[in-house]
């Protein structure tokens, strides 16, 4: 049992939805338990802050806590967190994800940190496909990345049930286990990196296309990139085809974007071993541009 010293978790609004919610109704009845008096009344005043502090009075495996504070305190009883571990919660592009982060920062205290999901909602599918995920796979590699040499995990439990597919797949693509915890698990399950490997060689071949695409969230037109996107099969599972007013367009899907995140770091990482070494200055030449080069043997000409 490795404890980590880095864990990025996705985060939901279950907190609100349904328990803060639920609390309201209660306190509005008149039938609230007098133990969640305190936490009633600061989520009904929005101090969302202040209700972070408050929840820490509650049983960490009380479900009013949120899934985001149950799984974690799960993986406290386990040994993979303790409290030294830093946590990153990675939250929606919505009012409710944003507060929900809040509370969960003033609950951690010091060690947490909230990082927003750029078009990460629930408003506009196609954004949330396009954009949302794309940015949930940079947030959450780069993470990862920045931490290389220490103890890392992901705890999937929270927010948008395709960001547990995105969550398994970053942690096959780096190399960390994933966590998550049903809400009706007693306790939280971890999915550990399985003994396979991406294909750099390929990523290379391809990776003049994904960086272009890398660049922008707009799509792009099929025909500018039809020497790759045209004539093989595996780029299909890296990029999405749109028609727009019948004309063919491709975009990075989120699976494209953590295959390029993890091997352009990786690349970083081994760019004296792929590309040629530079030519030393003592065995530099200056051009001799103009002038006729000594043949060393028979030369043709009349």
């Amino acid at each position: 049992m490795v404890s980590l010293d880095v864990l990025v978790c996705t985060v939901g609004t279950s907190l609100i939805y349904p328990n803060m919610e639920s609390l309201k109704k209660q306190h509005e009845a008149g039938t609230l338990d007098d133990t969640y008096a305190s936490v009633a009344s600061a989520y009904v005043e929005g101090k969302w802050d202040e209700l972070g502090r408050r929840l820490c009075k509650l049983d960490a495996q009380d479900k009013t806590c949120g899934a985001e504070i149950n799984s974690t305190d799960s993986m406290v009883k386990l040994g993979f967190v303790n409290d030294a571990t830093r946590l990153f919660f990675l939250h929606s592009d919505t009012n409710d994800g944003r507060n929900v982060a809040r509370v969960l920062c003033a609950y951690y205290g010091g060690r947490a940190q909230n990082c927003q999901v750029e078009s990460l909602q629930d408003v506009d599918p196609r954004e949330f496909r396009t954009k949302g995920l794309r940015n949930l796979a940079k947030q959450m590699c780069r993470i990862l990345l920045e931490h290389r040499g220490q103890a890392r995990g992901i705890n999937a439990t929270g927010g948008y049930k395709a960001q547990i597919a995105v969550a398994a797949l970053i942690g096959q693509a780096v190399g960390v286990p994933v966590f998550y915890k049903h809400e009706r698990f007693d306790d939280i399950i971890q999915f550990p990196p399985m003994p396979v490997a991406l294909d750099f060689e390929y990523w290379m071949k391809a990776s003049g296309v994904l960086f272009d695409l890398a660049k922008t969230t707009d799509i792009v037109a099929e025909k500018d990139y039809a020497e790759t996107v045209g004539h093989d099969e595996r780029i299909e599972a890296l990029i999405e085809r749109v028609e727009v007013d019948g004309q063919k367009f491709v975009e990075l899907s989120p699976v494209g974007q953590i295959f390029h995140e993890t091997f352009r770091d990786r690349f970083s990482s081994l760019r004296d071993e792929v590309l040629p070494q530079a030519v030393p200055d003592a065995q530099k030449k200056k051009p001799e541009s103009g002038k006729k080069r000594a043949c060393a043997g028979p030369c043709g000409g009349s």
